[in-house]
């Protein structure tokens, strides 16, 4: 018998992709969506695919706000989706195929391939991105972290889809830039929460080793131009965070 099953997405203001995302998975069961205070007509069109809508605008991290979307599903089997991210269709064909064979000990993984500035991406450290996407909640579920967020699984088997998870992640390269600088910040946070202190040693060598990470190590040269320039704002990435950890201001809200 076929296995029922939901998908979750979380979500704010994001009207210019999640349409898309939506309809790549209206062969779903059940479509949960989680949104964070949206202001612009995102919750208008989600409403065209869903009534199960819930909104959290008091943002515990992406963690904790994908639990909630979990913690709402009905079904069991929970496919985990972001806003803007595209289900391929060889990619549905395969989870559509599987479902009445789904074993709830077995994690399954997507690979991601993102797009970035009119092209996609196969190397600079972003694909190949094996990524936990459908599994049973019984057993499974998010952790907590703020930030780069995962399904806690460590002992389990991982069975790989073949197909693609597309990631129409970005508009333009500021947008990029600013949502580097937000993870930065929110890594600071935490660690500060978590009493670690700034080295610039540290900072030193992982800047320096960020680039050279994701340009040689990861290939991003095979990218051209697109890779350098991932390349650059990572290491950019990686000396703001340890930046924003040094001068990070101390007020009773963690602002």
């Amino acid at each position: 018998m076929k296995l029922k099953l939901s998908a979750t997405i979380i979500c704010k203001n994001e009207e210019k992709r999640i349409r898309r995302c939506l309809e790549s998975i209206t062969w779903v069961d059940e479509i949960i969506v989680v949104d964070s205070g949206s202001t612009d007509n995102t919750l208008d069109i989600v409403a065209e695919y869903t009534d199960k809508i819930y909104t959290n605008s008091d943002w515990p991290g992406f963690g904790l706000q994908k639990r909630l979307a979990i913690d709402k599903a009905s079904n069991e089997w929970v496919l985990a989706l972001d806003s803007d991210e595209v289900v391929s269709d060889q990619l549905r064909d395969e989870i559509i195929q599987l479902s009445s064979d789904l074993d709830e000990r077995i994690v399954y993984r997507v690979n991601r391939l993102t797009y970035f500035c009119g092209k996609f991406i196969y190397h600079s450290g972003w694909h190949p991105d094996k990524i936990v996407r459908l599994f049973n909640k019984k057993n499974y579920q998010y952790n907590d972290a703020y930030v780069h967020e995962a399904v806690e699984c460590k002992d389990a088997k991982k069975v790989d889809f073949k197909g693609k998870l597309f990631h129409y992640t970005f508009d333009s390269l500021e947008e990029y830039i600013d949502k580097r600088n937000r993870y930065a910040k929110a890594w600071a946070d935490s660690q500060h929460k978590k009493g670690r202190k700034f080295s610039m040693t540290e900072m030193l060598v992982r800047t320096g080793f960020a680039f050279i990470r994701h340009y040689v190590l990861r290939l991003g040269v095979l990218d051209g131009y697109h890779g350098f320039l991932i390349s650059v704002i990572q290491m950019q990435y990686t000396f703001n965070k340890y930046n924003f950890l040094k001068f990070r201001k101390i007020s009773g809200n963690h602002k």
